[in-house]
């Protein structure tokens, strides 16, 4: 597989004519920067525009534009075609490491120093703190600089305890995943001899066939692995774990989080999340306050048990949970959590039992 590298004006002609692909402009250390990415991972567009490096790719202006490469797009096992089973099956895999589940960083050398960038943005907080572990961390700039004087790009996943997306790190690293040439995109793939010099992070290297991904994606409890077959094609395999996971820390959502509560099931979601992590104190958060409406209506539907039909009318007929004391008076209080689970299953419903 050969890598198309787009210039800047054919990216601005591929998001003149898509409406997946976008740039953003804005401003580093007095320097123009654009930036392209995508809306949705639609096969198709990819595939029409040529558009696979279209992911984070970033372009500075330093009296002309340098373009700084990220991953280029690929998909999932069985996502797309090309990507399926069967088009696989027969394939040599040439490295195989496990997927890192943290957050991608490029590590763009200007003028003035090494600056790590996010997706969009230079100053995320994944960004900044990696620049933190960059000026601790001399090695790590050696590093980079290394491969760079090589006309190369190294990327990083950023992981930490606070920024955990499904899997839980216990600790804050900079992991470099891949190495591209900044001509020709392609990738280095025993990068990893360098690193050991420079003391710097990697992900586990493997040695196995396809059919042994197959097998222990059913079993395993990383988040997966990244396949390179003797093509260069790139192919994400997850665990069947991880993707269990994901759906449910991915939606830590007002209505999701109520609903756990209420099946009791909010404990065991808690046990996949570090108590450091931003989603384990989202959830949290809803649970406060949800006990705390909770618990204040529970009261006052139990004193509306006590009062005579005219008197109940009178304290509470503009009510806003008019309906939910009614209710309870006609069928009982343990019917309670039932409406509330019914009036919470939507986002909507939620956000509003929550004001």
């Amino acid at each position: 597989m050969q890598f198309y590298l787009p210039t800047k004006e054919e990216c601005d002609e591929i998001v003149k004519n898509s409406k997946q692909f976008f740039r953003k402009d804005l401003e580093f250390l007095n320097k123009k920067v654009a930036i392209y990415h995508y809306k949705q991972g639609n096969f198709e567009e990819f595939k029409k525009f040529n558009a696979w490096e279209l992911r984070s790719l970033t372009f500075v202006y330093e009296g002309k534009w340098k373009r700084f490469l990220g991953i280029h797009k690929f998909f999932e096992l069985n996502q797309a075609p090309g990507w399926m089973e069967d088009d696989l099956r027969g394939k040599k895999v040439i490295k195989a490491v496990e997927k890192i589940d943290g957050t991608l960083l490029q590590p763009i050398k200007l003028k003035e120093g090494i600056f790590f960038k996010s997706k969009l943005r230079f100053d995320s907080f994944e960004a900044k703190r990696a620049n933190e572990i960059l000026r601790k961390n001399p090695k790590i700039k050696e590093f980079i600089k290394y491969w760079y004087s090589l006309g190369k790009i190294p990327l990083f996943e950023f992981i930490s305890p606070k920024t955990q997306v499904v899997m839980d790190y216990k600790k804050e690293d900079l992991i470099c995943i891949q190495v591209r040439d900044l001509k020709t995109g392609e990738y280095v793939l025993d990068f990893e001899k360098i690193a050991d010099k420079f003391d710097v992070s990697y992900p586990e290297v493997c040695t196995n066939d396809f059919e042994f991904f197959l097998k222990e994606k059913e079993k395993s409890n990383k988040e997966g692995w990244v396949l390179i077959f003797e093509d260069m094609k790139f192919v994400k395999v997850k665990t069947k774990e991880y993707l269990k996971r994901h759906k449910l820390i991915s939606n830590i959502q007002p209505h999701n989080v109520i609903q756990w509560i209420l099946d009791g099931e909010i404990e065991s979601i808690k046990n996949f999340l570090n108590k450091d992590s931003v989603r384990y104190k989202e959830m949290k958060e809803i649970e406060k306050r949800f006990w705390q409406k909770y618990k204040e209506l529970k009261k006052e539907a139990k004193n509306a048990l006590r009062l005579s039909n005219k008197a109940f009318k009178k304290k509470y007929v503009s009510h806003p949970y008019y309906e939910l004391f009614a209710m309870c008076r006609n069928k009982g209080i343990e019917e309670f959590d039932g409406w509330i689970k019914k009036h919470t299953a939507r986002l909507k419903g939620a956000r509003k039992f929550l004001e």
